[in-house]
C-alpha cells in the first residue's frame, strides 16, 4: 500500500534521527552548530541520537534539542517534519547571525520580530507576498529568559539569504545597511514561514556572532572558538529558561495560539 503524506513525513524524521518519535520531547530546540548540541548533551545528561540529524532528549525538562544543519532547505525539512509530532508544544531556534546595525555587538541576544525573506526556499510553503514573523507568544518567553539573565534582548527585522559567502559583495552590503535590518542569517525566515504554513508555535533567541559589515568584524576561525567559550553557555542557560518557563504557563500560552493562525 502507498505510504500516505504523514506516514512518510514521520518516518522520515525517524529516520534522519535516528530516534522513536514517541521519544520526542513536547519542546524543540533547533540549532545548527555541533558543539551546542554535544554541550546540551552533557549539561542537561541528555540521550544522544546521531543520523543525518543529530538529537539530544532530556526526559526531565521533557524537552529535545535537534542539530538539523545549515540553510533554508535543511530549515525547511525540520519543520516540515517536527509539524506531524502529535505532541509538538513549541520550537525555539538557537541560531548565530551577523550583526548589521551599529548599536548591535559581539554577544548581543536577538529576538527577531520578523525575518526577509532573502531565500527560495519559503515560496514553496508561502506566497511571496507573505511576511516571515514568528509566534507572538512564543517570542515574548523568549525575550523573557534573555532578560532573565540581566540581559537586554534586541528586537528587530533579520535578512534571511541562502547565499554564503556574500561578505565582499559591496552592492549586498549597501543594500543591507540602507533597508534598516538588524542582523542576516541563513534559516530564520525559512523556519518562520514552514511554522506558520504548518502551525508550529516558533520563537528564536539568536546570539551577534561577528558584525561583518565593519572593519576586521567578520567572523574567522579563531573567532568562531572564542564565541563558543565566550557565548554558548549563556545561550543554552537561557533557552533551558525559556522552556521552563513556557511549559510553566502552557495553559495560558495554548489560548494565546488560538488567536495567531
Amino acid at each position: 500500500m502507498q505510504l500516505k503524506e504523514h506516514e512518510y513525513v514521520r518516518q522520515t524524521l525517524e529516520r534522519y534521527t535516528g530516534c522513536c518519535l514517541e521519544d520526542f520531547g513536547d519542546y524543540i530546540l533547533i540549532t545548527n552548530f555541533k558543539k551546542y548540541i554535544e554541550r546540551f548533551r552533557d549539561k542537561m545528561k541528555g540521550q544522544y541520537y546521531e543520523g543525518n540529524f543529530r538529537l539530544v532528549n532530556v526526559k526531565e525538562l521533557n524537552c529535545t534539542m535537534i542539530d538539523f544543519g545549515i540553510g533554508s532547505p535543511q530549515a525547511a525539512l525540520i519543520i516540515n517534519c517536527l509539524a506531524y509530532l502529535d505532541t509538538l508544544k513549541t520550537v525555539i531556534m538557537l541560531g548565530m547571525c551577523g550583526g548589521i546595525d551599529d548599536v548591535l555587538e559581539e554577544g548581543d541576544f536577538i529576538v527577531p520580530s520578523a525575518a526577509i525573506r532573502g531565500e527560495g526556499t519559503s515560496r514553496h510553503y508561502l506566497p511571496p507576498e507573505f511576511p516571515a514573523i514568528p509566534t507572538s507568544s512564543v517570542n515574548l518567553y523568549c525575550i523573557g529568559a534573555v532578560r532573565q539573565m540581566g540581559l537586554s534582548p534586541r528586537c528587530g527585522i533579520v535578512y534571511t539569504t541562502d547565499r554564503r559567502l556574500w561578505e565582499f559583495d559591496d552592492e549586498f552590503e549597501d543594500y543591507l545597511r540602507n533597508q534598516r535590518i538588524l542582523a542576516i542569517d541563513m534559516e530564520l525566515a525559512t523556519l518562520f514561514s514552514v511554522a506558520y504554513r504548518f502551525e508550529v508555535p516558533i520563537g528564536s533567541i539568536m546570539l551577534v556572532s561577528d558584525m561583518p559589515l565593519q572593519r576586521r568584524g567578520i567572523k574567522d576561525k579563531k573567532k568562531q572558538e572564542e564565541i563558543y567559550t565566550n557565548y554558548m553557555e549563556k545561550h543554552l542557560d537561557i533557552a533551558v529558561d525559556a522552556v521552563k518557563n513556557i511549559n510553566s504557563n502552557w495553559s495560558a500560552v495554548e489560548r494565546q495560539l488560538t488567536s495567531e493562525w
